[in-house]
């Protein structure tokens, strides 16, 4: 209702938002706007003081105006007001090399969002497929991610990546198939857990390895 130009109220908040120190310009900003809710109207315009990031955007007419308007009532809402953070992700590439997250790799973006959510505490953590868009150096330091994280969380992953549930010491496998073959309409547990299973271990070697034959191939044609 001050009818100020909306352009300078959105340079400011701009300018305190980009801020390295975004946080105490804020505050700075309410201690500025609780002056004006005490200021006496009546003195002379030039007499505002106390209030340097206003005044770099307002003139002292602007001001007046703001004094009449803002109550006391209207800067404790503003003061209650929670602030939204945005997360920041970035790439590193190097030593001291980062990458803006949008300008990054589906893989790099992917394993920057593993990095942070399995560095967290919280409830159980859901992932789909962790594997995709990963290289196998990069899926063995997820594995040891998910070593540690699976101490503070519970870790639930659905994945076709052998290296993710052995290596990562899965300590319940579900194995899932459809009821009938060739059917994709509805599915069933076929077996479950612990590694040690025969059943499960054979499982393991049939979907994710591609079965016993081309295990022992690879196995052969490395020199193992």
């Amino acid at each position: 209702g001050t009818n100020l130009r909306s352009n300078k109220i959105e340079e400011l908040i701009n300018n305190i938002a980009t801020s390295k120190k975004a946080i105490e310009k804020w505050r700075e900003l309410l201690s500025e706007i609780e002056i004006i809710t005490s200021l006496d109207t009546e003195q002379p315009i030039k007499s505002f003081t106390g209030i340097p990031n206003i005044k770099a955007y307002f003139s002292d007419s602007d001001i007046q105006k703001l004094a009449l308007k803002i109550k006391g009532q209207d800067w404790l809402e503003l003061a209650l007001s929670p602030i939204q953070s945005t997360p920041k992700f970035e790439y590193k590439a190097r030593e001291k090399d980062y990458i803006p997250f949008e300008d990054a790799s589906a893989g790099q973006q992917a394993t920057a969002l593993l990095w942070a959510l399995l560095n967290q505490d919280g409830p159980p953590l859901v992932i789909d497929q962790p594997e995709d868009d990963l290289d196998s150096q990069v899926i063995t330091k997820i594995v040891q991610k998910i070593w540690i994280s699976k101490g503070k969380r519970q870790l639930i992953c659905s994945s076709h990546n052998a290296n993710l549930v052995v290596n990562g010491d899965a300590e319940l496998v579900v194995c899932c198939d459809y009821r009938t073959a060739g059917e994709q309409s509805s599915g069933h547990i076929k077996t479950q857990g612990a590694i040690d299973i025969p059943e499960v271990r054979n499982e393991i070697t049939k979907i994710m390895e591609g079965g016993i034959e081309a295990f022992k191939l690879r196995k052969e044609k490395y020199g193992f």
